[in-house]
């Protein structure tokens, strides 16, 4: 049974970027880096929670919001395949429509595209090709806190000293 007060569900993250990758790619997969399992066909995109939690307000705490940084990589056999995906997605995450997808599925909002550029890497004896962007995104946290609320107060003559 899932907790209602948890706090942010990251996994609603992963699914409209996953949804969002699926759109703006024409249904290129989004994988976790560094995860179990088969590879999928090149080109593929990755991702990284770099930054799972930075506050904005230190002070707020129920129905917090808070930003979240995120890597997206590209994964490709040629560089310019990996370039023009990655600029494919920056420009994408800065248009009205990127940033609609993003707020109408999952509630989060774009505040900045950063670093795209080349992310090579070397494998053995060649190199995969990578490129990719930092995206700045905001979100509300579910959490919430139960307190007792006072009723009723009521006053002496004990205490009043009259």
């Amino acid at each position: 049974m899932p907790n209602d007060n948890a706090g942010y569900d990251y996994g609603i993250l992963v699914k409209t970027l996953i949804g969002a990758v699926n759109e703006l790619s024409g249904g290129l997969q989004l994988i976790e880096s560094a995860s179990g399992g088969e590879q999928p066909e090149y080109p593929f995109c990755q991702y990284t929670i770099t930054s799972p939690y930075i506050a904005i307000s230190p002070d707020i705490v129920e129905g917090e919001q808070f930003e979240i940084v995120i890597s997206l990589t590209w994964r490709a056999l040629s560089g310019h395949q990996a370039l023009n995906l990655a600029n494919i997605t920056n420009k994408y995450f800065r248009s009205q429509k990127g940033r609609f997808f993003m707020q109408e599925n999952g509630g989060i909002v774009v505040v900045s595209v950063q670093n795209s550029g080349l992310r090579d890497t070397f494998i053995s004896i060649e190199y995969e090709r990578s490129a990719g962007i930092d995206l700045r995104l905001r979100v509300v946290d579910s959490y919430s806190s139960e307190i007792q609320e006072i009723d009723n107060i009521s006053f002496t003559n004990e205490n009043l000293g009259g």
